[in-house]
């Protein structure tokens, strides 16, 4: 779990707390998710490398980015605030329902396919056919998205 703390940007990663030690603004790359910039919030040494806390213009979502010492990028990962933790690295490239904007998933699948790969998702029982339907989608989804769904 990642998250900053409230008011001082203290950076908590699986328990440990890390004080940044720069808190410049920079562009930092775009969004995994929706191809926003990112923009850095602060700079933080941790075990194993770099990490840097920035924020989507795009998506309005904070993220950690990390680095290896030699600033190599590592993984992505959404950030959470003022105590509420954030998720640590999914697959690349890969996300699940409950990360993705309700209006584009309405826009590419039936209320039936949703209702069905929420199900699959969670592990409880699905209509198969909703699911082979949903699917077929899957690739529709990620060209106009550019978001790649794995259930």
């Amino acid at each position: 779990m990642y998250s900053l703390g409230r008011g001082d940007d203290s950076l908590s990663i699986e328990g440990r707390s890390h004080q940044p030690h720069s808190l410049q603004a920079n562009f930092v790359g775009f969004c995994s998710r929706c191809g926003g910039d990112l923009s850095s919030i602060a700079y933080y040494r941790v075990s194993g490398g770099r990490a840097v806390a920035a924020f989507c213009d795009g998506c309005q979502k904070p993220f950690l980015l990390r680095f290896d010492e030699s600033w190599s990028f590592k993984d992505e990962s959404e950030l959470g605030r003022d105590g509420v933790g954030g998720s640590a690295p999914a697959a690349p490239g890969a996300s699940r329902l409950t990360d993705l904007s309700r209006e584009e998933l309405e826009t590419v699948f039936t209320p039936a396919e949703l209702r069905d790969m929420e199900r699959c998702e969670r592990g409880e029982a699905y209509t198969r056919q909703n699911l082979y339907r949903a699917r077929a989608k899957y690739e529709k989804f990620e060209r106009l998205f550019g978001v790649k769904i794995e259930i």
